[in-house]
């Protein structure tokens, strides 16, 4: 049997699987706050003494994907206080192999299993498009995550990222501006800053400050709630909030420009899956046309980038199974 785990800053979920005719399959899953807890362990430990009917055997091998760089087989993860150890989780849990790996290296692992249902066809690419390339996972959540699977002559590697911690690079003046207001707010402005949850909230109160559409008047009440991501996505998918669509455009814009950015830094011509929470959900805008416009903006390199299809990836157990996959080849 095999326990595998997709954590990241807002929720984890835990599964365990078995192997079966060369494949891992699901028996039960469960999804816990992160929050809520002080360690990957005590998870774990809930989620095995509420599942501990279901086990037939002894756990052989288990992986978790957590988001921040993993080092000699431990991780400070991003957006929690916690430090987790492979050797350390392996001794309490009485696990004989354990692996941690960034969380989007567990959503690469589960590209080559994807049906053609979990995925949502942004762009199909033009011309000489390169099926058997190298692809990039960028996925917007809580934060921003990548990750990589590098194929050459009939092999694989999967490596990680942290790639959503450099410099937001803006490519027109209204993202200069973002930039310099942003600046005036943040120590660094990361891509991160914009391109995740509270990177939509940046960009919207910055478009709000700078009266580019007015707030709506509810908000403005001294008592009003503070507007969130999903609140902004709500409002802007509706049509109900003109700053809204205007943030959900700007923010599709400089995801669409990141993303070829990827492309060519890593020359991932397979294609480019976006995962995280958030793509799913907005998918509408994704597919609206401002993506491809900051995605196709490549100069000398257009034609590169043309060739390079795009998905959404829509299964939301994609990670966790992409952990399974991973533990099973331990």
């Amino acid at each position: 049997m095999i326990i595998a785990g997709d954590v990241g800053g807002t929720k984890a979920r835990i599964g365990l699987f078995e192997r079966r005719a060369g494949k891992v399959e699901l028996i039960v899953s469960d999804q816990y706050a992160s929050k809520d807890f002080s360690s990957l362990e005590d998870i774990l430990v809930k989620f095995l003494e509420t599942y501990r009917g279901s086990l037939s055997g002894k756990i052989e091998a288990a992986c978790f994907g957590l988001p921040g760089p993993v080092v000699n087989g431990r991780i400070k993860v991003t957006n929690l206080p916690w430090e987790v150890s492979q050797s350390e989780v392996g001794a309490k849990l009485k696990f004989p192999k354990v692996k941690l790996v960034n969380d989007l290296v567990s959503t690469a692992a589960a590209i080559p299993t994807f049906e053609p249902s979990s995925l949502t066809c942004v762009y199909e690419g033009k011309g000489s498009v390169d099926r058997a390339g190298s692809c990039v996972v960028v996925a917007p959540g809580t934060g921003i995550g990548h990750s990589l699977i590098h194929r050459e002559a009939g092999w694989s590697v999967l490596l990680a990222s942290e790639g959503g911690h450099a410099n937001f690079a803006p490519t027109n003046d209204i993202e200069i501006e973002l930039l310099r207001y942003l600046q005036g707010k943040l120590p660094h402005v990361s891509v991160e800053s914009v391109l995740c949850g509270p990177g939509i909230v940046n960009i919207y109160s910055f478009l709000r400050d700078t009266k580019r559409a007015p707030e709506p008047p509810a908000d403005q009440a001294p008592d009003a709630a503070p507007v969130t991501a999903s609140v902004i996505a709500t409002r802007a998918l509706e049509g109900t909030s003109d700053l809204a669509t205007q943030t959900m455009n700007m923010f599709c814009s400089i995801l669409g420009a990141h993303c070829s950015n990827i492309v060519l830094t890593y020359l991932s011509t397979g294609g480019v899956y976006l995962g995280g929470g958030i793509p799913p959900k907005i998918a509408p805008f994704l597919l609206n046309g401002r993506f491809m416009e900051g995605y196709l903006k490549k100069g000398k390199q257009r034609e590169r980038v043309e060739a390079t299809p795009v998905f959404i990836v829509n299964d939301d157990f994609a990670a966790l199974y992409g952990s399974a996959a991973i533990a099973s080849t331990l």
